[in-house]
């Protein structure tokens, strides 16, 4: 068998690619153990200074890149880090830092007492407000202009 590798390295790129995808997968389903998040527990940072658990968007292999979540922001954030740029996010999984929350309450930051609410001449802005104003940006066609 070993002989055969060496007769067609693609073969053996292939299994080298299905053997990482099989770790990764792997990966994901251990950081869920409690083993596993007691490993993964205050690895990245936000730009604030807040712990942060490392989701993937996606469950599907080859679909998204590890990102890092802030529950303090409750946003997502591309790592800064190389490192990460080139890792999957379904090695990590989407249901990583909601199932550290679950298990560990007391790394979820608390809601702020004074959260900004954006106003214009002092009425608080609708979220809905915002969408409308796109859907109306995108069917507004710009005059076309005429040369002379």
């Amino acid at each position: 068998p070993d002989e055969e590798l060496e007769d067609n390295p693609n073969q053996s790129d292939l299994i080298e690619q299905a053997a990482e995808m099989l770790y990764g997968l792997i990966h994901a389903r251990y950081i869920l153990t409690n083993r596993g998040i007691a490993q993964m527990v205050g690895r990245g940072r936000c730009p604030r200074p807040q712990p942060v658990p490392r989701p993937g968007l996606s469950d599907i292999p080859g679909e998204a890149m590890v990102k890092l979540y802030c529950p303090k922001c409750m946003d997502v954030y591309t790592p800064k880090s190389s490192r990460h740029h080139h890792t999957d996010g379904a090695y990590f999984g989407t249901g990583f830092p909601h199932m550290l929350f679950m298990v560990h309450p007391e790394y979820r930051p608390k809601r702020p007492a004074n959260q900004f609410v954006p106003r214009l001449y002092g009425f608080k802005i609708h979220p809905m407000a915002y969408q409308l104003q796109l859907q109306a940006a995108s069917n507004f066609k710009s005059p076309v202009k005429t040369i002379r």
